[in-house]
């Protein structure tokens, strides 16, 4: 019973330090506050440890054994070396969505678009983060690919604490949504190619890879 309750309790910590991470209650480079947790929830260090490990895989928490876990730091190298996976995959997902997504699947992604926008119109900037990645990810869902999305899942988690650490390189909300209305026009219209366009460089601008060479990824030069 006793492991049963610790693992819940791992459980409901990974959420709270989570969220005190996105929310940049906890920001970059600052140590995980072990004691403040523990004495907060009445518990032992055990199943904060442990929620920490959790963090760790996810890429948003450093940890030094036997010393300290601290909130993960993202330099403009690792921006744009995560920006290259994610456009990898957000294209193979975005081909897989063309040939399998249906209609009613477009619309449940197109409702993630206008919660982001609602978001931005109240200026709350971590629910527009929020809905932003599920709209991305909402994508790599309909492309009815079990493995994909599980990659894409781990990303978008750490999409989202990248986008808040780096919110300044968000586009505009206007920018934002005229892409994302793009994007919802070329599924609808099954036009691959132009989907793959426009995804790439939506992805692009955030990820400051607009001198990179990706068209190996898409099958158009950087310049179409």
């Amino acid at each position: 019973m006793e492991q049963g309750q610790n693992v819940a309790m791992s459980d409901t910590v990974y959420l709270h330090l989570r969220d005190m991470i996105l929310s940049m209650e906890i920001k970059p480079g600052d140590r995980i506050p072990e004691a403040k947790i523990a004495k907060q929830f009445g518990i032992s260090r055990t199943p904060i440890r442990e929620a920490i490990k959790r963090l760790a895989s996810d890429g948003i928490v450093n940890v030094y054994p036997n010393r300290f876990a601290e909130v993960a730091t993202f330099s403009n190298d690792r921006v744009r070396e995560t920006g290259l996976v994610r456009i990898a995959l957000d294209v193979l997902a975005a081909r897989l969505a063309v040939f399998h997504g249906s209609n009613y699947d477009f619309s449940i992604m197109e409702q993630y678009l206008e919660e982001c926008q609602k978001a931005a119109e109240q200026n709350n900037v971590a629910a527009r983060i929020r809905m932003n990645c599920a709209f991305h990810l909402e994508l790599s869902k309909i492309s009815k690919n079990n493995e994909l999305y599980e990659l894409q899942r781990g990303l978008y988690l750490k999409m989202e604490f990248m986008q808040a650490c780096k919110y300044c390189q968000v586009e505009t909300p206007e920018e934002q949504y005229r892409q994302h209305k793009a994007i919802m026009r070329a599924l609808y219209e099954r036009n691959e190619e132009e989907l793959v366009k426009v995804i790439v460089k939506h992805d692009q601008r955030f990820h400051m890879l607009k001198d990179v060479n990706i068209g190996l990824f898409q099958g158009i030069s950087n310049e179409t």
